[in-house]
């Protein structure tokens, strides 16, 4: 099992270093430290890679399994190691959990006790990409971009093992790589916040007294003449000079005067007492400038205690502000910069492909409105919406969820009240959508685009792809389409996959522990087309969290059943040539039948006194608007989800249905599977 190793500068260039390093006896191999030769190249690589490498202890291939367990016990805080051969080559990493359903099995322990058992290290090994200590970042990032899932990336010094870098920190380095030009702008804006610095050290700041007839002293500092754009300030009315100009409107200003008046020339209580009523911000229009003024008013008492005075400083918030909103922009930028690395390019850019299909089909909906939105369309405008949501918080797209909530909200509000959709409320809810998803495109498009490609890797368009599919079908070429098909589209299984990672956190939301996603074997030879992985990702993504929100109990009460805290989803099938099946059933309460029952009474859509069977009610999970959760989150209640993936399957020659797995009980819960059948992507024509 040889790991996959990032091209090296010069594969031969340390051995100088470490040919006197060998080790001599069979302890020393087993138990290789790799501390003094990490030491010696110090002067090798990058900083970055240093600050990363993490010397984790390795293990010999000689080393029986007894002598791994422990290591892992006495490294309680390690999940795996290196494993070296005798030359301190890595031939990848020994994992915790490869071991435990070995050691946890019934003569786990008596088969490693057993010296007559074979116990061939080998046999537990996982691949792990490695690098050369000179290797550059793009190397180690393409090194482990080459291996998906991987714990890190092994670094070696002349093939021999000298530390690790994990997978976090890889994050870390490819962030580093993209932050460059934000530092660049972090260097800017902190030049300019010193400067505002410089700026209130050196009293910088407008500051005049208030006489009690409201104008300003004759004494004031020269900066107020530069705030208020006004040379002659000594004896000018305040009211004038400072709020005449203001966004404030007549009842403020008036709120204002009498608020001075009450407090000049009488107790300081009074201060007191109306101190709320005088505004610590204004904006202003001065000089054809648009200005932020801070404002602090402050009370000259006399000897018997009165307010004599007032005295006023003033300090331009203007350019503070706006360095404010270029830093949160900046911030705002990272986020999502870090939400599409985080995401995977891939994964991504699909993700933006069907979103703006899915968009396309709500827009020219809304365009083809004139007055009221007929029921159907709103049907299917909550469909691509919630779709897209869905989607966008299984890859934890979050800047953009927000956006589409609000725009779901609309359709909402007029289900509740029973009102018409207000058209401009949703045209103006949908104009934010797009604006969220561009601001995607741009940073994506701009900064990330093709980061961690390959760059022998290339692009072939979908448009082209399509065309080769339909001279494929038009020449009934069945060996060519499928090739054709298998190339552009997705694997079932690494589909799955993706999509399991994302259970975590749709757990955390609704503080349950993340489930465990078993995938059937039978399903690693099933291949689908673009457009069917595309609607299956979406369809499995609301069944992914409806298993989570509606099946599975919370951990309490799992474990008051007898049940493991966290639930499992299981997802089966496979295909005949013709058809893909897959079965997907968690192992939680079941399907609430008296709840759905009860909505669908409320929604007028069964009478109390009518007699139905389980499969009929069943059916009406299917029905838009209908849903079993007790409220709407932004997780799942609004009762579009099940709808929309019947009605996606459809569009793709796919079908969904409920089947019993065993009987209901008597709390109103009965067990079943989700069966999805589509046609095989590369088992015949018609797909394409």
């Amino acid at each position: 099992m040889t790991p996959n190793t990032a091209a090296l500068s010069s594969p031969h260039s340390l051995d100088s270093k470490t040919s006197g390093m060998t080790e001599n006896t069979t302890e020393e191999r087993r138990f290789y430290t790799p501390e003094d030769r990490l030491h010696q190249l110090r002067d090798y690589g990058t900083a970055s890679i240093h600050r990363a490498l993490e010397t984790i202890r390795p293990v010999s291939i000689e080393s029986d399994m007894l002598q791994v367990l422990e290591v892992f016990r006495g490294h309680q805080q390690e999940h795996f190691f290196p494993v070296l051969d005798l030359a301190g080559t890595p031939l990848g990493l020994i994992r915790e959990r490869s071991l435990k359903s070995y050691v946890y099995s019934r003569y786990g322990m008596a088969l490693l006790s057993n010296r007559g058992q074979p116990r061939q290290l080998d046999s537990f090994l996982t691949s792990c990409p490695s690098a050369e200590i000179d290797a550059t970042i793009e190397q180690v990032l393409q090194a482990a971009h080459a291996v998906p899932g991987t714990e890190g990336v092994l670094i070696t010094a002349g093939g021999r093992y000298i530390g690790f870098i994990r997978a976090s920190a890889l994050v870390e380095m490819a962030h580093e790589q993209q932050m460059e030009i934000i530092r660049q702008h972090n260097t800017e804006l902190d030049q300019k916040n010193r400067e505002i610095q410089a700026v209130l050290q050196n009293m910088r700041q407008g500051i005049c007294t208030i006489l009690p007839d409201l104008t300003l002293h004759t004494d004031f500092s020269a900066h107020l003449s530069s705030i208020l754009e006004q040379e002659e300030l000594a004896g000018a009315a305040l009211m004038d000079t400072l709020f005449k100009h203001s966004e404030l409107g007549p009842d403020a200003l008036q709120q204002i005067e009498a608020a001075l008046m009450a407090v000049l020339e009488q107790d300081a209580f009074m201060f007191d007492c109306n101190a709320h009523l005088l505004p610590t911000e204004v904006t202003v229009t001065l000089a054809g400038q648009r200005k932020i003024l801070e404002l602090h008013w402050n009370p000259m008492l006399n000897e018997q205690d009165e307010v004599s005075r007032l005295m006023l400083v003033v300090r331009d918030l203007s350019r503070m502000r706006e360095l404010q909103q270029q830093a949160d922009q900046q911030q705002h930028e990272l986020q999502i910069l870090s939400e599409i690395l985080a995401a995977g390019e891939s994964r991504f850019t699909a993700f933006m492909d069907a979103s703006e299909q899915q968009l396309a089909v709500c827009r020219q909906l809304l365009d083809s409105t004139q007055d009221v939105i007929a029921d159907e369309a709103q049907t299917i405008l909550y469909r691509q919406l919630h779709t897209i949501k869905g989607n966008a918080r299984t890859l934890g797209l979050m800047a953009v969820t927000d956006s589409l909530h609000d725009a779901e909200q609309v359709l909402q509000a007029s289900r509740d009240s029973g009102a018409d959709v207000s058209v401009s409320a949703l045209q103006q809810a949908l104009h934010q959508v797009s604006h969220d998803f561009s601001q995607y495109h741009l940073l994506y498009t701009s900064r990330l685009q093709g980061f961690g490609r390959d760059r022998d890797t290339q692009i072939v368009s979908n448009t082209l792809w399509q065309q080769l599919e339909q001279l494929a079908s038009q020449r009934r070429d069945s060996e060519l389409l499928a090739l054709l098909q298998q190339a552009s589209g997705s694997n079932l299984n690494a589909m799955l996959s993706a999509l399991g990672e994302s259970l975590s956190g749709i757990a955390n939301e609704l503080d349950k522990p993340a489930p465990q996603l078993i995938i059937g074997p039978a399903l690693a030879d099933c291949h689908l087309s673009n457009k069917q992985a595309q609607r299956l990702s979406d369809a499995m993504v609301h069944i992914l969290r409806n298993c989570l929100d509606h099946g599975i109990e919370p951990a309490a009460e799992r474990l008051a059943m007898g049940k493991p805290g966290a639930g499992t989803v299981h997802v089966d099938g496979g295909t005949d040539g013709k058809y893909i099946t897959l079965r997907v059933s968690d192992d939680g309460r079941g399907l609430a039948l008296q709840r759905l029952r009860s909505k669908a009474i409320g929604a007028g859509l069964l009478r109390d006194d009518e007699v139905v069977s389980d499969d009929e009610i069943a059916e009406l999970m299917f029905h838009s608007g209908l849903s079993t959760a007790g409220q709407v989150s932004m997780v799942s209640g609004r009762g579009v989800g099940m709808d929309a993936v019947r009605s996606g399957l459809a569009e793709i020659g796919g079908s969904i249905d409920l089947v019993w797995a065993g009987a209901g009980n008597d709390v109103g819960y009965r067990p079943f599977s989700l069966v999805i059948c589509l046609p095989e992507a590369c088992g015949g024509l018609p797909v394409a």
